[in-house]
């Protein structure tokens, strides 16, 4: 999985892109507060090292790759052979990367140069915006960096129903675009990663929440009970109802409304998100897994495109 996350408070000063292929063309963000507009940029592939990822061109194809250890201490140098050199970059090319006879379908490749090491393939996770589209249209509850974008009446009858203590489930899709707070190396890195969509299953039996994994596959979704299930799954007493002004001045949100899973039987926002930053050893677990946030115009996310 790709790292995306979003976070309620802001990161300090914005980077800017490290190039724009857009001839400045910009997007208005809705929202009370989010009036500013927002650079929408994209970026090709292209190859070269940078922000520990590797963009190398094997068999006429572009594959990124992120480094994964860079102690080669205990690494068999012996693929450091021209039968093994698949690509080579870099002024005098000083970057040199090496097929390793463990992995010949080089799901991990060895790559030498200034901070080199044993690098893992990591493949782009972007989704088409027509996956996205089709998401709206299927009965779930679509969440863009934590906010809903589209299902709130669906979530709603859910939450109605578990009120009841009635059992019911919903498909909570969540979609994330790229943080715009991040180094422009890292940026033009994990820009193929971006909008990224994941999915979850939220179910009532009328005692227990649980909170499953999963995926959409031909249309349909769908909980796959492998190995990492039970890793994976999550089990709660509690939806919890919140909402207000933001708490600090650096957050980047001004206005939240938010429901979230828990065993605390606390009716305290304030001290449900505090115990982590107070105590962490002491910290009360919940999951957010609905959101409505009226952004600020620091709030770090990419527009969707």
């Amino acid at each position: 999985m790709a790292a995306c996350s979003i976070g309620k408070f802001g990161a300090g000063k914005e980077a800017s892109y490290a190039e724009d292929t857009t001839a400045g063309e910009t997007e208005s963000v809705d929202g009370d507060d989010a009036s500013a507009e927002k650079e929408v940029v994209q970026y090709e592939p292209e190859e070269g090292v940078y922000a520990d990822y590797a963009f190398i061109t094997i068999g006429g194809e572009i594959r990124r790759y992120k480094l994964l250890l860079s102690d080669l201490g205990g690494v068999d140098l012996g693929c450091v052979t021209d039968d093994n050199l698949l690509f080579k970059w870099g002024e005098g090319d000083e970057w040199r990367f090496y097929k390793m006879k463990e992995y010949p379908e080089l799901d991990r490749i060895l790559g030498l140069g200034p901070g080199g090491g044993i690098f893992e393939a990591a493949p782009f996770n972007r989704v088409d915006i027509s996956e996205i589209e089709a998401v709206k249209n299927s009965g779930a509850v679509l969440l863009l960096n934590g906010s809903v974008e589209s299902g709130k009446e669906i979530w709603d009858d859910f939450y109605a129903k578990t009120a009841k203590h009635m059992p019911a489930s919903i498909i909570i899709a969540d979609c994330y675009t790229q943080n715009t707070n991040v180094s422009d190396e890292l940026k033009k890195a994990e820009a193929g990663d971006y909008p990224c969509l994941y999915y979850r299953k939220l179910t009532y039996d009328g005692t227990e929440f649980v909170l499953e994994m999963a995926d959409r596959e031909a249309g349909e979704y769908v909980v796959t009970k492998d190995e990492y299930y039970d890793s994976r799954t999550k089990y709660f007493m509690y939806l919890r109802h919140f909402e207000g002004e933001a708490q600090f001045p650096g957050m980047i949100y001004s206005y939240y409304d938010i429901y979230i899973l828990t065993d605390d039987d606390t009716d305290d926002w304030g001290e449900i998100e505090s115990s982590a930053r107070l105590n962490p050893m002491g910290a009360i677990p919940y999951e957010e897994v609905y959101g409505e946030y009226k952004w600020k115009d620091n709030a770090p996310y990419a527009p969707l495109q």
